[in-house]
């Protein structure tokens, strides 16, 4: 054999190898990017499904680390949907699986993967301990290694608690970490341009503002806040320029920066009116997002990481590729253009992922918007019960008007009625977010129907409007019992017939039990003023979409729903009866 077709052969051997390499390389890349996309999804399948599928490709490779990192997101998905138990069992078998190998990585992302738990519970004590351990696991046995990850989250804890002091400290040990990710570098900086401009310190502003500006030229990161631009043009005094960028900015920061420029420039009454804007657009939105705050950190940080490493990935498979082009080039022509039609052909299959990758962009976008649209009318339920309490509760506390007693207790029934508005929304949308995370719900109860239906009525008939009468129909003997869950039926229950109060002035609402084969079948029958025919379809629903707008019409009869699937049956309006309304439930009889 010439020595020709030998170099041909190992050349093209070389080929087949790297080619394998990069393509397993891009393989993981897509798991990693698919996992952290489901991570915060209720697809819990497809998630353990894609996970399982990654790790399983990491022990192929010897990829310790990410093989662990994805373990310890199986337990993250787990706290972040509230089976903190589930979660707990993860991390322990991580623990066991990493001591048995002897591994210092699964052993740190153990104690890593349980502060982020502890952070999705809320229990910032715990989480704060978990990750000062973390931090201290790192430098000892990974020395040379950024252990920026969990003091960014200390970081945030502290900023949390308000604890400026705390805040601070995190922010300048990730600055002092060896190798420290930009995007972590971009965040201290952050938090000390905060500090700069709150003590009133420009030449400390200066530098931080210069280091941010830096990085962002040299890593096109975008760790410039537009709050930033605008805290510089303050500090230089130039107010029209920060009144400019305050457009940039978020309804509650754009109120809260403007009320500092204005007052910086000597107009108090605009300064006051900015501060009271942003007053109430906070307190608007932090009783519905607060929840989520730690969860959406911990997922958008995650996503940031996972794009550097693709780069770096990315990066390393190119400079391979031209190590070998350099190499082969000057003797092996066919080769080289046998790698020339299979990268043309990886381009063209990348552009149709990328068409892909847009859409699904577009798609995330779209969701995210109807995010926002939920929590804008969640807001406007809220607002509107709160605007007459505090005028109400203006009109009170003032000696400018003279109120008689009558008056003065009939504005005390409208604070405290619009306070139990209030109250019943916020119960409803933790009873909906409650039902509508479970998977099922357990069957932990026998009860008799009758015994139960003649409880409810008894409890609810003190409800209703005078001349109302509420009675309870059942073909089933006192004995019958069914095994289902009994918190659940009386939530049901008492949904439906508050439901029937509400819309009945006059006449008879009936409760009524039967049985159908397996099921149980239960009827809530008023004589109100029932469901217009355009509405019959959107009962069950939490919002309706009115042309371009979205009406919050209840969340009832969604909680009703959720549960009667959670207990495998099924619920519907009775479309039949026209004297008013009747809807009707089965749930199994049991075992």
């Amino acid at each position: 054999m010439s020595w020709r077709i030998r170099i041909l052969l190992v050349a093209i051997t070389c080929l087949m190898n790297m080619t394998a390499i990069a393509e397993d390389n891009l393989h993981l890349i897509k798991l990693q990017t698919e996992m952290l996309r489901l991570i915060s999804t209720n697809d819990k399948y497809k998630f353990t499904e894609v996970t399982e599928e990654l790790k399983a490709e990491c022990l192929k490779q010897g990829d310790e680390r990410l093989f662990y990192t994805a373990w310890g997101n199986q337990s993250t998905y787990e706290a972040t949907h509230q089976n903190y138990v589930k979660a707990e069992e993860i991390a322990n078998e991580i623990d066991n699986y990493a001591d048995d190998k002897n591994s210092f990585w699964g052993n740190y992302v153990v104690l890593h993967t349980k502060a982020v738990n502890a952070l999705q519970k809320q229990d910032y004590h715990e989480a704060e301990e978990g990750f000062l351990k973390a931090v201290a696991f790192r430098h000892k046995y990974f020395p040379g290694e950024s252990a920026g990850d969990d003091l960014q989250e200390l970081m945030k804890i502290a900023n949390h608690r308000k604890d400026q002091k705390a805040g601070l400290k995190y922010a300048r040990q990730i600055l002092a970490e060896p190798n420290v990710a930009p995007i972590h570098k971009g965040r201290a900086l952050y938090r000390l341009s905060q500090f700069a401009f709150n003590k009133d310190n420009k030449t400390l502003y200066d530098s931080i503002y210069n280091e941010l500006m830096a990085l962002k030229k040299s890593d096109g990161i975008g760790t410039i806040e537009p709050v930033v631009e605008v805290n510089y043009e303050i500090m230089k005094g130039n107010y029209e320029e920060a009144l400019r960028l305050c457009k940039k900015l978020s309804p509650e920061k754009q109120a809260e920066r403007m009320a500092v420029i204005y007052h910086r420039m000597g107009d108090n009454d605009k300064a006051y009116e900015q501060m009271a804007r942003f007053k109430k657009i906070n307190d608007s939105i932090v009783l519905v997002s607060h929840g989520n705050v730690v969860a959406s950190c911990y997922v958008q940080m995650n996503n940031e990481r996972m794009k550097l490493e693709q780069k770096v990935l990315e990066e390393e498979t190119q400079r391979w590729k031209q190590l070998f082009v350099y190499t082969l080039i000057g003797a092996i022509i066919i080769i080289l253009i046998i790698v020339l039609r299979q990268h043309h052909l990886r381009i063209k299959r990348l552009e149709k992922e990328n068409v892909q990758l847009g859409k699904d962009r577009d798609n995330a976008m779209k969701a995210f918007d109807m995010k926002n649209e939920f929590i804008t009318h969640i807001t406007d339920e809220l607002r509107a019960p709160l605007n007459p309490i505090e005028g109400f509760s203006d009109i009170l506390s003032t000696n400018q008007y003279e109120l008689q007693p009558e008056e003065r207790e009939e504005l005390s029934g409208l604070i405290k009625d619009n306070a139990k508005r209030i109250t019943r929304l916020i119960d409803e949308m933790a009873e909906l977010s409650f039902y509508e995370s479970k998977k099922s719900l357990p069957i932990d109860y026998t009860l008799s129907p009758n015994h139960l239906c003649n409880h409810v009525i008894d409890a609810m008939q003190p409800s209703c409007k005078p001349g109302v009468k509420m009675v309870y129909e059942s073909n089933l003997h006192d004995g019958f019992v069914v095994q289902t869950n009994q918190k659940a039926i009386m939530t049901l229950l008492r949904h439906l017939i508050e439901n029937a109060i509400h819309y009945t002035d006059k006449g008879v609402i009936t409760l009524a039990c039967s049985e159908h084969g397996d099921m149980v079948r239960t009827s809530v029958t008023d004589t109100g003023k029932g469901i217009s025919p355009e509405q019959r379809s959107h009962v069950f629903d939490t919002f309706r979409e009115l042309g371009e707008n979205v009406k919050l019409q209840g969340l009832g009869l969604a909680i009703c729903k959720s549960i009667v699937n959670l207990l495998g049956g099924k619920i519907w309006l009775d479309e039949t009866y026209t004297e008013g309304a009747r809807f009707i439930f089965d749930i199994p009889k049991g075992k």
